[in-house]
């Protein structure tokens, strides 16, 4: 028997198109005189469909029937179960070959329930065979539709089970673009609010929490940056976020030498400016840390990159096992952020460049004030040295006061450059 899965155990995906399942199933039900209307759905992620929703019509044998599986099998319940594409030939048939089936109670259930629960909603609910609908979505398999009725169909009866397949997968479709770009502009704001946080941060304060809110974003096992040296021919891991089965894998990459741009999968998309989808890492031939005996790791790697594509570096996404897979969504949502985060990175950049030109700036316009003040005055200084006693000094004396006059405006002078430009506060205090 084919292994099923718990949906109660297994945690969901969280998916607002979800909430709408029910009144689709029941609409269905409703349209086509069924008595049960199970929606089931894929989830690319996992390579296993579940039931999205449930719905039955309010007659009491049936009811009770239902009542009792639950009871009696509450891990066998339909609405939770979640089981692979190819778990019988009748779901295979409806759902990997895209092709109405009518069948049996038993056959259509086949490795999914137990005789025993199959032979309760045979004789309490009068249920004998079920017809399965796959459901369709701009060209993509996005799940099944499937109805429990008591007897095989009549032709108009199937036609319009079959229309409402197809109406199901419009109403999906859409909403599924409308969550991707939730999704899309959720991830905007949050990396908007990270570039906000991180104002007053360094580069690499801004690079962690970068990271770390990717991560928890993208729900990956592991988050990196990659950055362009500054030669411009090489590049590093600059920050990453790890969760513990990354960790297990060592998929450390930040403190590694720098790796040429062009080597590697990271190097190559550095190099093309081109994202890189792979399922599996370790049969990647471009990969330059391929081990067959690590655990399987899907990744996606994305080039971040500022206006005119001009790249900066790489995002790249890890999720470790067989537990979960990224999908074609992912995808565009990784591209997104590596954007959202090449603009935070440049901006910091920017900010850092425009501080220390300051500082510069500051610290020569010091140098030259004092380069034309002190001079004179030590001259002066040198003279008092060797003046006779006696003698009327009174020229030397009026230099003095002059040169005191020239000093103290000096000193106003570098404190108005150390406030203006950002020099070190104790330059002045130092003079004085």
């Amino acid at each position: 028997m084919a292994v099923i899965e718990n949906e109660s155990i297994r945690r969901r995906p969280a998916d607002r198109v979800r909430q709408q399942c029910r009144a689709i199933a029941e609409n269905a039900r409703l349209v086509t005189g069924s008595a049960r209307t199970i929606l089931v759905l894929y989830e690319e992620s996992t390579n296993r469909l579940f039931g999205a929703a449930m719905t039955s019509a309010d007659v009491p044998l049936q009811r009770v029937a239902f009542d009792l599986i639950r009871r009696n099998y509450p891990d066998k319940n339909p609405f939770e179960l979640s089981y692979p594409p190819n778990v019988n030939p009748a779901v295979a048939a409806a759902f990997i070959g895209q092709r109405t089936q009518v069948n049996s109670l038993a056959d259509a259930f086949e490795n999914i329930l137990p005789e025993s629960v199959m032979a309760i909603a045979h004789g309490l609910a009068g249920i004998t065979h079920v017809v399965s609908c796959p459901v369709v979505g701009e060209g993509r398999a996005l799940g099944l539709i499937r109805f429990l009725i008591m007897g095989p169909p009549s032709d108009e009866q199937q036609a319009l089970m079959e229309a409402s397949a197809t109406q199901i997968g419009l109403t999906l479709a859409n909403a599924e673009l409308v969550e991707q770009t939730r999704r899309q502009l959720a991830a905007i704001q949050a990396m908007e609010e990270v570039a906000r946080l991180a104002v007053g941060a360094d580069i690499q304060g801004t690079l962690d929490a970068l990271v770390a809110r990717v991560q928890e974003l993208t729900e990956a096992d592991a988050a990196v940056v990659y950055l362009i040296d500054p030669d411009g021919e090489h590049f590093s891991g600059v920050a990453e976020s790890l969760t513990a089965p990354a960790q297990a894998a060592d998929l450390f990459r930040v403190g590694q030498q720098p790796r040429k741009i062009g080597y590697g999968l990271v190097g190559w998309v550095i190099a093309a400016g081109e994202a890189a989808f792979v399922p599996d890492l370790r049969l990647d031939p471009r990969s330059a840390t391929r081990r067959l005996t690590s655990p399987p790791e899907a990744v996606i790697m994305v080039p971040m990159r500022l206006s005119g594509r001009r790249t900066i570096g790489c995002l790249r996404l890890s999720v470790i096992g067989h537990g979960r897979r990224f999908i074609e969504p992912d995808l565009g949502l990784a591209q997104t952020l590596a954007d959202e985060a090449a603009y935070a990175v440049e901006s910091v950049r920017e900010r850092d460049l425009v501080r220390t030109t300051s500082y510069r700036a500051g610290v020569e316009s010091a140098v030259g004030i004092v380069t034309e003040v002190i001079p004179p005055i030590i001259d002066l200084m040198n003279e008092l040295a060797h003046a006779e006693p006696g003698v009327d000094n009174s020229a030397l004396n009026l230099r003095l006061l002059q040169a005191r006059a020239s000093l103290d405006q000096m000193l106003l002078d570098l404190h108005v450059q150390a406030v203006g430009s950002h020099t070190a506060p104790g330059l002045v205090e130092r003079l004085k």
